[in-house]
């Protein structure tokens, strides 16, 4: 399998990483929080057959532990380009898939329960579907897979209200305005929230 994976991350700055968790764990316990999920999230994707791995990084977040996992892990490291979450999304999609023939699919940081298996999975859907993506049960979503430099590439992502309950369903109408045929195979959850915490501890205490 050549399906390229894209890991979206910021640096583990305290009172940058993770802020709407800042209440419950104080900015630096965000921070470090956020550092045991990214790497979590770089293990995982070292265990699936996807290839090539890349790491983005917002411009400016050079950091200690991102050097680290550069240094640990065979990733490529590219910097995040656009004003907005949508149009980060899209460049870096955009941008792997003119080296890609296979897809490429692009995850956050935050989701411990997507696996190697799942994301082969997903990597596997885009050879019948234009797109794949996980739902996430707070109304965003955890993964986004092109197969090909699909024309809705460039309108899929803009418009999105972004952090709020209604991503994935703006989502769902734009990709169906634009007759992308695309597949939901999990709804998955993400450590976002102070309520998040709880679900966190009970299901990966060693992240916690």
């Amino acid at each position: 399998m050549s399906t390229a994976l894209i890991i979206f991350a910021k640096a583990p700055v305290a009172g940058v990483a993770k802020t709407r968790l800042i209440p419950a764990l104080g900015a630096e316990g965000a921070a470090q929080l956020h550092s045991r999920l990214l790497e979590h999230t770089v293990q995982r994707a070292m265990e699936s057959a996807c290839f090539p791995i890349y790491l983005f990084t917002p411009e400016g977040s050079a950091h200690p532990f991102i050097a680290d996992l550069l240094a640990r892990y065979p990733l490529v490291h590219k910097l995040q380009e656009g004003v907005d979450l949508g149009e980060r999304m899209k460049n870096a999609i955009t941008s792997v898939l003119l080296n890609n023939d296979k897809g490429t699919l692009l995850i956050g940081s935050d989701c411990p329960a997507i696996d190697a298996a799942l994301i082969e999975e997903c990597a596997c859907v885009l050879e019948s579907n234009d797109a794949v993506f996980l739902p996430a049960d707070d109304g965003g979503y955890t993964l986004v897979g092109f197969k090909k430099n699909h024309e809705a590439l460039s309108n899929v992502f803009s418009s999105v209200e972004w952090g709020t309950e209604r991503v994935m369903q703006q989502t769902r109408d734009k990709l169906r305005q634009l007759s992308v045929k695309w597949c939901e195979p999990a709804c998955l959850w993400d450590v976002d929230r102070p309520e998040d915490l709880d679900r966190l501890k009970q299901q990966f205490p060693l992240l916690y």
